[in-house]
Formats: structure tokens, C-alpha cells, sequence
């Protein structure tokens, strides 16, 4: 079973040893404080002549295991965060650390990138190849073995419901099948932590829960997913911890319950409002 940091906040080890001359057995707990996989510090991204920050100042912490919901107003610097997160973009000043090492380019930057999948918001798939032959494409510069890539690919389609349609050419696909291609292609190298930019965004309800669904399987497996959204409803179902972003600041950091109870409110759209 997966320990999540965000509900197991000290780590309880027992350890049973034998005292210096002495046969009794003694149990001890140690407390740990689990590490973050991702932590930034005063993270800024500007842009224009008029160096406009995108990002100001942005220190956070992110745990293995947890969805992770980015949210806030238009223009609040929610996509420029995460892409900066993904190593996507380069910020203009302050560190991204993942597993305490600091986010350099380089070597540094590449063997980072194996671990990690990016979905964007548009389209990033090619049209004139089929859903299998982007999936190659996609899963090519990860240099996996030919067996395993394939064992990969045909779970990646069973899972996300595409078996039937492997051979279809993407742009012939619908709004929610061309996502969940778009999904699989940044799932083909097994990563294990996943960024989502509005991956429900103009779908119908049924395919918006397909895609739930799968968040909750990634989840359960053990991958990291930090996604954006204008959608809060899925924020309180599926999220671990809230960042919620206004004018590039952060301005509140929980989990979805807890910014309820501390709004009074049932719904996360009156506190983003406040």
C-alpha cells in the first residue's frame, strides 16, 4: 500500500533491537518528516519590456502521491507555474528543487524529464498519423526496449479505451478521444509525475469522467499529478492540496476541505471570489 505524505504526516518506523547487555527487547518510533518531491522557492517568470510578473514569488511544496489542483482567476498564473514546474519553461529568478536537488539545465534537467509526463492544454498531437504511430513517435526518445515499449503502448490503449481505435487518425478523432490520446502519449514512458492543463476543459460529462477516473488510478499507482482547472467541482473530488493563485501570488495553500471549512463555504468558487 502507498503511503501518502499528505494523510500520513509522520512516518511511525518501529524498530526492535537488543539492548547492550541486555536481552529485553525495547520498541522504539521515529518520527520522520516526509521529504517534498517538488519545492520552489520565490519563483518568478516575467515577461515583456515592462518585465510583468507572470509568477511573484512563488514557494511551494508538493509530496509524492498527492493531486495537486492549481486554481485561480484568468491570468493568475496557474499555466506559467506548472510549466515552469515541468521544466517547460525557465523561470527569471528563485529555484525549483525536485527531491532536494536544485533544477539545472543539462543532465541535470534530462534525467529529470524521464520521470516526468506533460499534458498541455491544446492540441500536441499530429494530425495525419494514427493514435498507435504517435504513441511511438511519442515514447522514441526515451530509448525504451522495443518489447517493452509495445507492452506499454497496448496498455496505454486498453486502458484509456483506445484499443479499438489505434489506427485512427488523430485529427478524425473526437474532443475526448483526441485527450486521452494526448494522455497516453504523455504516459508512455511510465512517468511518475504527471502535469494536466485543462484536460477536461469543452468535454462532455461523460468523457470528463473517464478522465477522473484515470486521475484516481494514477493516483493509486503512486504518480504525482499536479493539474490546472477552471473546474472546481473536480478540485474537491479528485485534489489532495489546493494552490490557489491570484495576480501570479499565491495566496492560499491546503487541502479542499480546509479552505471550505475556513471560508465558511461549501464551495471553492466563493473562496477563490474572496
Amino acid at each position: 500500500m502507498i503511503l501518502e505524505p499528505l494523510r500520513r504526516f509522520f512516518l511511525i518506523l518501529t524498530i526492535e533491537s537488543i539492548r547492550k547487555n541486555s536481552s529485553t527487547l525495547v520498541q522504539s518510533t521515529i518520527y520522520m518528516h516526509p521529504k517534498p518531491i517538488i519545492e520552489t522557492h520565490e519563483l518568478f517568470k516575467k515577461f515583456g519590456r515592462k518585465h510583468t510578473p507572470a509568477t511573484n514569488g512563488v514557494s511551494l511544496k508538493i509530496y509524492e502521491g498527492q493531486v495537486v489542483g492549481l486554481i485561480g482567476p484568468n491570468s493568475s498564473g496557474k499555466t506559467t507555474l506548472q510549466r515552469m514546474l515541468a521544466t517547460v519553461l525557465k523561470p527569471t529568478s528563485g529555484t525549483i528543487k525536485y527531491h532536494g536537488r536544485i533544477v539545472r539545465n543539462g543532465r541535470n534537467k534530462d534525467r529529470l524529464r524521464r520521470n516526468i509526463g506533460y499534458v498541455p492544454q491544446g492540441d500536441c498531437l499530429y494530425g495525419d498519423l494514427t493514435i498507435e504511430e504517435n504513441l511511438l513517435l511519442f515514447s522514441e526518445p526515451y530509448g525504451i526496449k522495443k518489447r517493452t515499449r509495445k507492452h506499454r503502448i497496448e496498455a496505454l490503449l486498453h486502458q484509456l479505451h483506445l484499443t479499438e481505435r489505434r489506427d485512427y487518425l488523430v485529427r478524425n478523432l473526437s474532443g475526448g478521444m483526441a485527450k486521452r490520446a494526448s494522455i497516453a502519449a504523455a504516459l508512455v514512458h511510465n512517468p511518475k509525475i504527471v502535469f494536466m492543463d485543462e484536460v477536461t476543459m469543452g468535454l462532455d460529462p461523460t468523457s470528463r469522467l473517464e478522465i477522473w477516473n484515470l486521475i484516481r488510478e494514477l493516483k493509486q499507482s503512486g504518480v504525482t499529478i499536479i493539474m490546472t482547472t477552471h473546474y472546481l467541482n473536480e478540485v474537491q473530488s479528485l485534489c489532495d492540496k489546493t494552490f490557489i493563485l491570484s495576480k501570479g501570488k499565491l495566496v492560499e495553500d491546503d487541502t479542499p476541505r480546509a479552505l471550505l471549512d475556513k471560508y465558511h463555504t461549501d464551495d471553492l468558487d466563493d473562496v477563490i471570489q474572496k
